[in-house]
C-alpha cells in the first residue's frame, strides 16, 4: 500500500498490510495502458511538486492540490491488503502517488536542505490530513522510521524516486530500472540432477511423521473485549480506542473479523488445541509474526515481552518436542526494517532481535546455530539423520525493508549461505525443509532476490522437499516451477494461514503428513474454528474442527508438485473446484463468504498459486487462457 509520502503513508502502510486478496491478473492491453500511464505520471509528478511547494510556502492548499490529494488518498479497506493484491486501477494510482510524493520530499531534503524535524512535521501533517492515523499516532510512526530513511537518502545521493517506487511496487510505471538493483547474483555450483519432468512424491502412508504448522498469532497485549472494532485506524479493538456506542461495533471475546489482532486467551487456546488434538506430532513449525499490528507504538521492550510469553507458551504446551521457528516482519522495531549486519548504530541495528532469538530458541536448537542466528536471524539444524531444516530470515528481501534501498547486494550473503548449506546437505544425502515467513516469490519479495532463489531451487530441487510460509494469513499453497524449464513443477510452498483473524479470517493451523524416508509432504489438513460461533458463546472455548483434508477433498493420490500442478490446471477448467479452494483459503471467514468471489476474483487466486516472481506472468497467462478471455475492464479507469 503506499499512496502518500515515503516519510508517512508508505511507512504506515508497509507496517500494517497483510495479504487477503490475491495476485492481480493483468489485461491483454496492459503494456499500452502502462505506456499511457507513464505520460500521466510524469505530468502529475511535476505538477504536484509545484502545487505542494506553493502550499508549503503559503500554508494554503490550492483547489488543484486538493484534487491531487484526493487522487492519491488511501482507501481504508486497502490497509488489510498486501500491495500486490490491490486492484490494478488502485495500484496504478498508488504508483503515481509514490513517484510524485517521493520526488517532492527528495527535493525538499537534497535541494532545499530541509532538516529532520521539518520533514517529520510535514510528513505527519500529510498522514493526518489523509486520515491514515490519528494525529498523535501519525507523528509516532513517522518518528519511528524517519531517521533510517534520511540516513539512506543522505548516503545514497543517486537514489531516485523511480528506483524507490520500483523496489516497493515492482509493477506498472513503477518498474525497477537501476542496474545496481537488478544485476547482482550469487554463485551457484554446477551439478545436481537434471530437471526432466515435474517432481513426483510418495502417497500418504500409515507411518508418516506429523508436523504441526502454527503461524501469525499476532498477539495484541492491548486487545480489550468490547472495545471499538471499527476505529478507523489500521488496527482496532485496542484500549485507548474507546468503547463504541453501538455494541455491535465492539471487539469479540475470542477475536474479531475486523482489523484486530488476537487477545492472549485466543493465542493460548490455538496452541493448546493443536497439541491436544495431535499429541502424536513429531515437530512444530512456527513461521513468524508474534507481534501485533499497532506498529505506531511498538517498542523493543514490549516486543520482547510478547515474544517471551509466546515462546514460553510453546515450551509449556509442547514440552520436549522441538519447535522450529523463524522471524516475522513484525518482530523487529520498527516493523519490516532489517538492516545489514555491518550497520552497527544501535537505533538501526536488529542485533537486539537476533541475540534475543538466539537465546530463546536455544531450548530447541543446538549450539551450532547460535552464530548465524546472532548474525542475521537464520539457521540450519539436522533434525534427524537424513533430514535437515533451514530457517531463513527472508524479511530482509521484503520490499518494505528500507535497507534494500541502501545496499541491495547485502541480501547476497544469506542466499549464498542457503546455497552452500544445501550443497553440504546434498553431499551428505540429506533432504531439506525450508522455513521462511514471507512466501518466497510473492509480489512483495524483491524481484532480484526471488530470481536468485529460483536459481538455487533449480539446482537443489531434489534436495528441498518442501517450503513452509506464513505472513498472508491465508490457508494456501504455491507451486514452484523451474526457471530453466517452466513446464516442470519442482516444489511446493505450504502456508500455515494464521491463528489471527486479521482481517475477515477464521483462525487456523495446519498439520502435514511427511514420509519418514524421503521427507516429502504426502498430505495435509487444516483445523479451524468459526469466530462467529465462538463469540456467540464467549464463556466456553472455541470448537476446533477440520476445515479440510487436502487429498480427500480434491481427490488426489498425493500432494507432490506434479499432482498439485495437475490440480491447478483442473482449477482453470473447473470453477467449482477452484471455488472450493478459495473457501478453504479464506478459511470460510463469514465476511469473505458473504462478499463472494466472482470470476475475476477466482482467476486472481488461481494465478497467485503459480506466480514465483514479480512480473513473471507466464504461468498465469496460460491458465487465464483456459479460464476465460482476459477482460480489459479489470484495468479500465479514466486517467
Amino acid at each position: 500500500m503506499g499512496r502518500v509520502a515515503i516519510f508517512s503513508s508508505l511507512v504506515i502502510v508497509a507496517a500494517v498490510i497483510s495479504s487477503i486478496a490475491s495476485y492481480q491478473v493483468k489485461p491483454a492491453n496492459y503494456a499500452k495502458l502502462v505506456e499511457k500511464q507513464q505520460k500521466f505520471d510524469e505530468s502529475f509528478e511535476k505538477e504536484f511538486y509545484v502545487e505542494h511547494t506553493k502550499y508549503v510556502e503559503t500554508g494554503e492548499r490550492s483547489e488543484r492540490l486538493e484534487e491531487m490529494f484526493e487522487h492519491i488518498r488511501q482507501k481504508p479497506d486497502m490497509f488489510r491488503l498486501e500491495m500486490d493484491n490491490h486492484p490494478l486501477p488502485y495500484l496504478t494510482a498508488e504508483c503515481t502517488a509514490c513517484r510524485a510524493l517521493v520526488t517532492t520530499y527528495l527535493t525538499y531534503r537534497r535541494v532545499l536542505g530541509w532538516d529532520r524535524d521539518r520533514i517529520a512535521a510535514q510528513a505527519a501533517s500529510t498522514c493526518e490530513s489523509l486520515n491514515i492515523l490519528t494525529p498523535p499516532n501519525c507523528l509516532k510512526i513517522v518518528n519511528k522510521n524517519i531517521d533510517i530513511l534520511l540516513y539512506i537518502i543522505d548516503n545514497r545521493p543517486s537514489l531516485t524516486a523511480q528506483t524507490i517506487c520500483g523496489i516497493i511496487f515492482q509493477s506498472g510505471t513503477c518498474v525497477l530500472q537501476d542496474p545496481a538493483f537488478l544485476n547482482w547474483s550469487i554463485n551457484v555450483q554446477p551439478g545436481g540432477r537434471p530437471i526432466t519432468a515435474s517432481k513426483t512424491t510418495p502417497n500418504r502412508g500409515a507411518g508418516d511423521l506429523k508436523i504441526i504448522h502454527i503461524t501469525d498469532v499476532h498477539y495484541d497485549p492491548h486487545y480489550r473485549t468490547g472495545y471499538n472494532a471499527v476505529c478507523g485506524e489500521p488496527c482496532c479493538c485496542r484500549e485507548g480506542q474507546g468503547i463504541p456506542t453501538n455494541p455491535a461495533d465492539g471487539a469479540g471475546e475470542w477475536g474479531d473479523y475486523r482489523d484486530c489482532d488476537s487477545p492472549w486467551k485466543a493465542v493460548e487456546d490455538a496452541v493448546r488445541a493443536a497439541a491436544r488434538q495431535h499429541p502424536d506430532a513429531a515437530y512444530i513449525y512456527y513461521t513468524g509474526d508474534i507481534i501485533d499490528h499497532g506498529v505506531w507504538e511498538t517498542t523493543v521492550a514490549g516486543n520482547i515481552v510478547s515474544m517471551t510469553r509466546t515462546y514460553q507458551l510453546f515450551r509449556d504446551v509442547f514440552g520436549s518436542k522441538p519447535v522450529y521457528t523463524v522471524l516475522g516482519n513484525h518482530e523487529n522495531n520498527p516493523t519490516n526494517v532489517f538492516a545489514p549486519s555491518y550497520i552497527d548504530r544501535s537505533d538501526f541495528s536488529a542485533r537486539w532481535l537476533y541475540d534475543f532469538s538466539a537465546d530463546q530458541w536455544s531450548s530447541w536448537l543446538p549450539t551450532a546455530t547460535q552464530q548465524t542466528i546472532r548474525q542475521g536471524g537464520f539457521y540450519t539444524v539436522l533434525v534427524r539423520p537424513g533430514f535437515r531444516i533451514i530457517g531463513m530470515n527472508n524479511n530482509d528481501a521484503y520490499t518494505f525493508n528500507w535497507w534494500i534501498l541502501y545496499d541491495p547486494a547485502y541480501l547476497q550473503a544469506q542466499l549464498q549461505w542457503v546455497h552452500d548449506t544445501l550443497l553440504q546437505a546434498e553431499a551428505a544425502g540429506e533432504k531439506v525443509h525450508i522455513l521462511a515467513h514471507i512466501p518466497i516469490g510473492a509480489g512483495t519479495s524483491y524481484r532480484t532476490w526471488a530470481r536468485q532463489y529460483r536459481r538455487i531451487l533449480d539446482r537443489f530441487w531434489d534436495v528441498i522437499t518442501a517450503h513452509f510460509h506464513g505472513h498472508t494469513h491465508a490457508d494456501e499453497f504455491n507451486v514452484f516451477y523451474s526457471l530453466a524449464n517452466p513446464q516442470h513443477a519442482i516444489s511446493v510452498g505450504f502456508n500455515g494461514g494464521g491463528t489471527v483473524p486479521f482481517s475477515n479470517y477464521n483462525p487456523n493451523y495446519v498439520v502435514y503428513y511427511v514420509n519418514p524416508q524421503t521427507y516429502d509432504v504426502t498430505d495435509f489438513e487444516s483445523w479451524y474454528f468459526s469466530l462467529t460461533e465462538a463469540n456467540q458463546n464467549p464463556n466456553r472455548n472455541p470448537i476446533w474442527m477440520q476445515l479440510y483434508s487436502f487429498s480427500r477433498d480434491f481427490q488426489l493420490s498425493n500432494v507432490s508438485p506434479a499432482s498439485l500442478d495437475g490440480l491447478v490446471r483442473r482449477f482453470a477448467s473447473n470453477p467449482t473446484d477452484l471455488r472450493r479452494y478459495w473457501e478453504f483459503k479464506v478459511k470460510r471467514g463469514d465476511p469473505f463468504i458473504a462478499a463472494g468471489c466472482d470470476g475475476d476474483c477466482l482467476l486472481n487466486h488461481l494465478c497467485e498459486i503459480v506466480t514465483n516472481e514479480a512480473n513473471d506472468d507466464t504461468k498465469c497467462n496460460a491458465l487465464a487462457a483456459i479460464f476465460r478471455n482476459l477482460d480489459d475492464e479489470l484495468f479500465n479507469e479514466e486517467k
